[in-house]
C-alpha cells in the first residue's frame, strides 16, 4: 500500500471502529479537527485536503517522519514519486518507531528471558499476539540499530535499557504513552484479573503538590521494577502511571474571555 494521507486515514479509521464498531464517519472527523464533509470527499478520492486541514490531520494521526516527508511529498508535487529515504530520515524514522511503537520495546524485554526463542518473528508474533510480518519488521529495525543480536534462534540484547532524551521526538512519546492506554483496555477486557492490577482513585488536589507528586511516582516504579526484576523471568508487562485533571482550568478576571 502506497503511503498517501487517504490510506493512513482508512487505516486509522478501520483501526478506531476495530475497537469501537460504533464509531462513525463522523466521530473521525470531529477527532480529526475537520468538517464530515471534507473527510468523506478525501477517502472517496473527490478532493484533496488544504495545507491547514493537512497539518492537523498529521498531528492528530501521530504520522512518522517519514511518513511526514511522504504526504508532503504528495501534497507539493501532486503526482507519484517513489520516496528518497536518506540516512538522516531513516534514524528519524527508526528513533520514532523505537519509542512510539510498543513492539520494540516488548521485544528488548523478550531478549531478557533465558530461554527466549526471539530471533525468529512467528515465536514474538505468537508471544505478543502480532502478526509475524509485524514481529519481523520490528525486529529487523532492533537489529539494523544493534540494540540486539542473534544467537541462533535466541536473541541477546546489546544495549543498556532505553530512556528518553530531548533528541526523542514528543510526537513519538506521545505515541507511546497512547499506545499503552489502548493495551491497557484491551488487557482489561481480554486478561484474567490474575494477571493484571489496575488502580485508581479520584480525588480533590492542591496542584501546587504535583511536583512532589510526580517525584514520588517516579520513586515508586523504580522501586516496582527492581521488585518484579527479581529472581527467573519468564513474562513481559508494562508498569504504567497516570496521572491527568478532570477539570478545565477555570478562566481568572484579568483573562479575555
Amino acid at each position: 500500500m502506497k503511503m498517501t494521507i487517504k490510506n493512513f486515514l482508512m487505516l486509522e479509521l478501520a483501526k478506531r471502529q476495530t475497537r469501537n464498531s460504533a464509531y462513525s464517519l463522523r466521530a473521525f472527523a470531529r477527532d480529526l479537527g475537520i468538517g464530515v464533509t471534507t473527510l468523506s470527499d478525501v477517502l472517496a478520492d473527490k478532493r484533496s485536503l488544504s495545507k491547514t486541514n493537512l497539518e492537523k490531520v498529521s498531528v492528530k494521526l501521530m504520522l512518522s517522519p517519514m511518513e511526514l516527508e511522504q504526504v508532503w511529498l504528495e501534497y507539493k508535487q501532486n503526482y507519484q514519486k517513489d520516496l528518497e529515504v536518506d540516512e538522516h530520515t531513516l534514524v528519524d524514522e527508526d528513533t520514532f518507531r523505537l519509542i512510539g511503537d510498543w513492539k520494540h520495546l516488548a521485544i528488548l524485554n523478550l531478549a531478557k528471558i533465558p530461554s527466549n526463542q526471539a530471533g525468529k518473528p512467528s515465536w514474538i508474533a505468537k508471544r505478543l499476539g502480532t502478526t509475524t510480518e509485524e514481529a519481523s519488521v520490528t525486529l529487523e529495525r532492533l537489529l539494523r540499530l544493534k540494540l540486539v543480536k542473534k544467537q541462533e534462534s535466541k536473541l541477546v540484547r546489546t544495549s543498556k535499557p532505553i530512556v528518553t532524551t530531548n533528541n526523542i521526538p514528543s510526537m513519538a512519546i506521545r505515541k507511546y504513552h497512547a499506545e499503552n492506554l489502548w493495551l491497557a483496555e484491551k488487557c482489561l477486557h481480554d486478561e484474567p484479573v490474575t494477571r493484571r492490577q489496575f488502580v485508581s482513585t479520584t480525588l480533590a488536589i492542591n496542584p501546587e503538590n504535583l511536583p512532589r507528586a510526580t517525584e514520588l511516582m517516579i520513586k515508586t516504579r523504580n522501586k516496582i521494577e527492581a521488585m518484579l526484576e527479581e529472581g527467573p523471568v519468564s513474562e513481559v508487562y508494562t508498569v504504567s502511571f497516570q496521572m491527568f485533571p478532570l477539570t478545565k482550568l477555570q478562566s481568572t478576571k484579568g483573562d479575555k474571555k
